[in-house]
């Protein structure tokens, strides 16, 4: 009789505690739909976001800021063509006067320096691209069928099309007089030499590889300049001056402090003409290595610009006709960068012999053992030229640049 007793008031407590749970249970779902309910009719949870798949809270603002909102420190899409960052990549050591052994050598682009970041580039963006400006780049770089000369600075009215003009077939003379002049020099001289309105072109060791120090800078320049006139890339957009785009050697922006911010056409700007090595640091980050190294191989490079950073005269060739032709078509967009080229603070190779009148945008690079020039030469027969050397004087080797480039001049300025 106990045991039944036992049983029964057990089974009458495990009954009441089912239904106080259950009722706890109720109270909680009731709790939650009132507030769910209340959220719903003050607007703050909107059902239809639910399918359509719209953000929401914060979501929405962040989403906003993307878009090119003022002050966002992310990159947007007007700001950057390229969200991965790459390795930093050194160039050279190069000083206005003769360099001296203590020169460092250039860095290795994905080896010794192999540091690969793997967030996006530091860019504060202003907002969509500006207004067109100097740079005129994003308006009229998709239709050049008709330039406007008046657009081209003073210096650059003879500027036939590339290759408009009938082959000639007479470059053997000056191919010969190059040779012979490069073999009477100490050390190794590779040449292109283009003539722009014809197409034509010879080399004289022109494919051999060569240390290309600062050279490098010109072709990272005119794909980020192309990419501006596209409109892929503000050029007022903010670059973060950053602990690992810190170089020696030339520049001046490695004399501020780091959290400094540099517009994209301002670190284009002291890269060529200060030939600054931070500031083109900072433009790879931007690019991406491996574009750049696609845009060269696009224009049928022979070298590729790897470990050893190593180039040749005929690859630079091809980057200074691609200016070339990038200029003739959208003189508004590549104008800006011309007019960089053409006011670098190293003027005693390709350009030093010249006549003052004769307008070239050019770059050089330095080390120790080696003095590079390549350029766009606005004579009254425009033509590229492209000189790299190797094991070297350094200032025999530009005093032989200015002369090699002089009698180029003069026997085209010759021709009737």
């Amino acid at each position: 009789m106990q045991l039944k007793t036992g049983r029964k008031a057990y089974k009458r407590t495990s009954a009441h505690r089912r239904n106080r749970a259950g009722r706890r249970i109720l109270s909680l779902v009731l709790l939650i739909s009132l507030i769910t309910l209340a959220l719903l009719l003050t607007g703050v949870i909107k059902p239809s976001r639910w399918f359509r798949g719209e953000p929401s809270g914060t979501e929405a603002a962040s989403a906003d800021n993307s878009s090119g909102t003022s002050g966002s420190t992310e990159p947007s899409g007007s700001a950057v063509a390229s969200g991965a960052a790459s390795p930093t990549v050194s160039s050279d050591s190069e000083t206005p006067a003769s360099p001296t052994e203590s020169e460092t050598p250039p860095s290795a682009l994905p080896g010794a320096s192999e540091s690969v970041d793997a967030a996006s580039p530091d860019v504060t963006s202003t907002g969509a691209p500006s207004s067109p400006s100097a740079s005129e780049s994003s308006a009229s770089a998709s239709s050049p069928a008709s330039p406007d000369a008046t657009l081209r600075t003073p210096g650059h009215e003879n500027m036939p099309e590339f290759g408009s003009m009938p082959i000639t077939g007479d470059l053997k003379e000056l191919e010969a007089k190059v040779r012979q002049m490069t073999g009477a020099f100490s050390g190794t001289y590779g040449v292109t030499f283009v003539n722009l309105a014809t197409g034509e072109r010879f080399g004289v060791n022109d494919t051999k590889e060569y240390i290309a120090a600062s050279t490098s800078k010109f072709p990272m320049n005119v794909l980020l300049w192309k990419r501006i006139a596209a409109g892929e890339i503000d050029p007022e957009a903010k670059l973060v001056y950053k602990q690992e785009d810190f170089e020696s050697g030339t520049g001046i922006i490695q004399n501020d402090p780091f959290g400094t911010e540099y517009s994209v056409r301002t670190t284009s700007k002291y890269s060529i003409i200060h030939s600054d090595n931070c500031g083109i640091n900072m433009i790879i980050r931007l690019l991406d290595i491996e574009d750049i190294r696609q845009y060269l191989r696009d224009l049928g490079g022979v070298v590729e610009y790897g470990k050893t950073h190593r180039s040749c005269p005929a690859d630079m060739a091809n980057v200074a006709v691609d200016l070339y032709r990038f200029y003739y078509e959208n003189p508004a967009a590549a104008g800006e960068l011309i007019d960089n080229l053409e006011h670098t603070n190293w003027n005693e190779r390709i350009n030093g012999l010249l006549p003052d009148d004769v307008k070239v945008a050019h770059k050089i690079g330095n080390q120790t053992r080696t003095a590079n020039d390549v350029g766009i030469v606005f004579a009254s027969r425009p033509y590229v030229l492209s000189v790299m050397t190797d094991k070297v004087d350094f200032d025999a080797a530009c005093r032989n640049i200015a002369k090699l480039s002089k009698m180029i001049y003069d026997t085209l300025e010759a021709q009737p």
